[in-house]
């Protein structure tokens, strides 16, 4: 069964002057979301929380992840016994703590 609250049938055409439009437009690519998703988030007074360094942050955690599946394939095939994962634990660490103060400054 569809659910039809989540169809999006209804276009709402807005005008703006340019000046708006460049500052909407700017304030959605922050955000990191479509011109679409940013206005409806405004529009329903939905708190739009921005987190500078989440993409960089999100990209050395991937390549953490990467890292281990490799490790951990290489362990199954047999061609490592005890890989050194100080370094790994350490990077884990470091983007654990700075989540952690990014998540603190959102909520004062």
């Amino acid at each position: 069964m569809i659910s039809i609250a989540n169809k999006k049938e209804i276009r709402v055409t807005i005008r703006l002057t340019p000046e708006q439009y460049e500052s909407i437009k700017s304030r959605a690519d922050t955000a990191h979301l479509s011109l679409s998703s940013y206005i409806r988030a405004a529009a329903m007074r939905h708190k739009v929380t921005v987190v500078d360094g989440l993409p960089e942050m999100t990209r050395e955690l991937k390549g953490l992840g990467r890292n281990l599946n490799q490790l951990t394939v290489l362990a199954h095939q047999g061609h490592i016994t005890s890989p050194d994962l100080s370094r790994t634990a350490s990077a884990l660490e470091r983007c654990y703590t700075e989540l952690h103060r990014l998540a603190e400054q959102e909520r004062r």
